[in-house]
């Protein structure tokens, strides 16, 4: 038997502090400012930090691990930990925190800074508590992470960020941050201008309005507007161009898309080149060196050196993935990339990264001409001439498009090259009759299959379906009235309709392209393990099948309908009772203490009634002992044994119940007792507690030892002694659990990570 050493904490009755402890009115939890807690004192109420034993009148601010506190009128900044990093002395503050994207706990911030005011006089510090700024200066702004802005007789200029020094005289009625960190724009009246974060001027302060950046391509652009013409700049405030009206990012790539005279082009900032005239009502964005322009009122496709590869002939064009969603730029990978740098399940992760397999495929163009569409290759190669078909649908599979079409209300599927791979004179649906849930997540698996159908015979209530195989690139099953079901990545198993009613089962092998036809008293077949079938019968019974059909176990007590005297034991959410766990597959007979081995040969614990599945290589067990008390004259105590029979929980118990997420972990019950084991035969807390807590919730239990409450983590660790007559989680705070509120005899304490107690206490618990 496997056990977790349960490391007691010595925790004494009486603190451990040399601090004196303080004496409250009530006690109770801070909420959404954890990890502070309020305290009534004295009739009135506090804010308080526990490990720094700090009383506050209020919080005015809280943002990342910083909060603004007031005690007595006046200001200080307190962190999480407790340390007072400003000191409460300062008539106002304010937090200038930033970034980037949804915030979530354990966010990385690009800056944290304190603007602090005293006296009319304003200053700036780090999130350390340390003078950046002095406070001499008017006022104070966080321009971005290198620069901070000051003002002096209502005008700005900035300071470094790193070592406060003044980089600039206040000489501007506004600044603020533009396009990174590096700049600083700056105002006088109504014109701009633009500075390095150095202080140095680069664009003269006599722009009309805001300056505008460029971003998307190779290079960043800057344009403003000085006396009503236009102006681009490169980022050291070179003007490059002027006279034009408007200006377009191409994505990877130094050109931009600039308009004269209501017309559109592509221009080289850098060497002035025009590369494309300006020609154009409209244009662009460009993909992949593709544009969708339009001139003479009708829209065709160029590439960035103004070649046409569609004439100017429809009435819409549209850039399309390979799975047919509109695309207005490349997409990048980046926002992936970062999704899974957060480590998301599974079955997210996986769908991450076939969206980026999608995105990396070949794009298509999707045209419109007298109200019908047609389709072209990357190229420009036809591969659906407009009006051929009323509708295309995409289907994407293993870095290729498929498309679905229909017309006259007919549907087949063309291939990349516009080939008819299925003849339109069929029907697309989602049928019930086709079940591929079994591979939702293996999306090559998946999409391999399409179903079709040619309808209903007169009087049926089901579809006559079909399968074609994009692999094989042919019908795999013909239009039937059937069922098909993808068992997993090598079976189909297929119920096909021969007469009322009457079913035949064929068993389809995807990789030797053979169809088997099954007995003729089959009513249901499911797989066990992806290597064996079980098979329901006419008669009612199970039998055990290979794939091949090799008979491996039958049993006439083996009932489909199952027999009602068995126990019910705990389900495990990630394992089905069907399967053989270590070699082993219960047999849900007339009998509950019978299993069988992958070649069908019987297997029972002696002197044990009823066993569970071995699903980790342990089972809950139960034995059956007389009791004259119940009406049946006995009854049943639970225990564990692993695969040689041996006892790891003692058959003792009345009540065993699942816990944890997926039901991974057991808790075995009598009257005056629990015990907690995991599936796997790991003992988490022995026979001596009881009242445990089985929330998945949180990544720790509360339990009782004695009529005493401690706190236990999954592992078995004990990490709050069980000394308490009740215990209350904070959860809001630390792991939805720190600290905690717990009472011991007539009073109410707080406990921190540690186990031990705070030093305040209250006879009433509050808020």
């Amino acid at each position: 038997m496997k056990h977790i050493l349960i490391f007691s904490l010595l925790l004494s009755t009486v603190l451990g502090f040399s601090q004196t402890v303080q004496t409250a009115d009530a006690i109770g939890f801070g909420g959404s400012m954890s990890p502070l807690v309020k305290v009534k004192k004295d009739r009135k109420e506090y804010f308080y930090h526990l490990d720094g034993n700090h009383f506050i009148d209020d919080v005015e601010e809280h943002d990342s691990d910083l909060f603004v506190v007031v005690k007595k009128g006046h200001y200080g900044v307190l962190n999480d930990k407790g340390n007072m990093v400003v000191p409460i002395d300062y008539d106002e503050i304010e937090l200038a925190t930033e970034y980037e994207g949804q915030w979530y706990a354990g966010i990385s911030y690009n800056y944290k800074y304190i603007i602090l005011k005293k006296d009319g006089k304003t200053g700036v510090a780090d999130d350390k508590g340390n003078i950046i700024i002095p406070l001499q200066f008017q006022n104070a702004t966080v321009i971005n992470k290198n620069s901070i802005g000051i003002a002096k007789n209502n005008l700005w200029g900035w300071a470094s960020a790193s070592d406060g020094k003044l980089v600039h005289e206040p000489e501007y009625e506004y600044i603020t941050n533009f396009f990174s960190d590096e700049y600083v724009e700056v105002r006088k009246a109504d014109k701009s201008g633009l500075a390095k974060a150095s202080g140095q001027v680069i664009i003269p302060v006599e722009y009309d309005d805001y300056l505008r950046y460029i971003v998307g391509g190779k290079q960043t652009y800057i344009e403003g507007t000085k006396n009503k013409q236009l102006y681009l700049m490169d980022t050291t405030g070179t003007i490059l161009l002027s006279g034009n009206t408007d200006y377009k990012a191409i994505e990877g790539s130094k050109l931009l898309i600039f308009k004269q005279k209501d017309l559109f082009g592509v221009i080289d900032p850098i060497t002035q080149k025009v590369i494309v005239s300006p020609a154009f009502e409209s244009l662009g964005p460009f993909i992949r060196n593709l544009g969708i322009a339009k001139k003479s009122g009708k829209y065709g496709v160029v590439d960035m050196q103004g070649k046409t590869l569609l004439d100017f002939q429809f009435e819409e064009i549209r850039f399309l993935a390979a799975n047919g969603h509109h695309k207005y730029d490349t997409g990048s990978d980046a926002l992936t990339e970062k999704m899974l740098a957060r480590k998301p399940p599974e079955v997210v992760r996986l769908k991450l990264i076939y969206e980026q397999q999608i995105n990396q495929a070949p794009y298509f163009i999707e045209v419109t001409k007298a109200g019908k569409k047609g389709l072209y290759s990357w190229n420009g190669k036809t591969i659906i001439p407009c009006g051929k078909y009323k509708n295309i649908q995409f289907h994407y599979y293993r870095g290729k498009s498929f498309f679905l079409v229909d017309s006259e209300l007919k549907s087949g599927i063309v291939d990349e090259t516009g080939t008819e791979i299925l003849p339109v004179q069929y029907t697309f649906n989602d049928s019930y009759q086709y079940s591929k849930e079994a591979v939702q997540n293996e999306f090559d698996l998946a999409n391999r299959f399409i179903v079709f159908s040619e309808g209903k015979e007169e009087g049926s209530i089901a579809l006559k379906i079909g399968l074609f195989d994009l692999d094989q690139n042919e019908i795999i099953f013909a239009a039937h009235e059937q069922y098909i079901t993808l068992l997993n990545h090598r079976f189909f198993l297929l119920r096909k309709l021969i007469a009322d009613y009457n079913y035949e089962f064929l068993l389809y092998d995807i990789k030797q392209r053979k169809l088997r036809k099954l007995g003729a008293d089959i009513t249901d077949i499911h797989v066990v393990n992806d290597s064996f079938l079980q098979i329901e019968t006419k008669e009612g019974v199970y039998q055990l099948t290979t794939f091949d059909g090799t008979k491996i176990y039958a049993n006439p007590s083996w009932k489909v309908q199952g027999n009602y005297h068995l126990i019910r034991f705990p389900n495990y959410n990630k394992h089905a009772m069907s399967g053989f766990y270590f070699g082993l597959k219960k047999i849900y007979a007339g009998e509950g203490n019978l299993f069988i081995d992958t070649l069908g040969q019987e297997k029972r614990f002696t002197g044990i009634d009823q066993v569970d599945c071995f699903y980790d290589g342990y089972a809950v067990a139960a034995k059956k002992i007389e009791n004259k008390e119940a009406s049946s004259g006995f009854k049943y105590l639970k225990g564990m044994i692993d695969l040689d029979g041996k006892t790891v929980v003692p058959f003792e118990y009345d009540e065993v119940y699942a816990a944890g997420a997926d039901a991974e972990i057991l808790a075995f019950a009598r009257k005056d007792s629990q015990m907690l084991v995991r599936r796997d035969g790991t003992v988490i807390l022995g026979a001596e507690y009881h009242d445990i807590e089985t929330s998945s919730a949180y990544p720790n239990f509360t339990f009782a030892k004695g009529n005493k409450y401690g706190l236990a983590d999954w592992a078995g660790n004990i990490l709050v002694a069980p000394l308490y007559d009740d215990i209350r989680r904070n959860y809001e705070g630390d792991q939805k659990t720190w600290p905690l509120l717990v009472k011991e005899g007539d009073w109410y304490y707080f406990v921190g990570k540690d186990g031990q107690k705070y030093s305040i206490k209250a006879k009433e618990r509050s808020f």
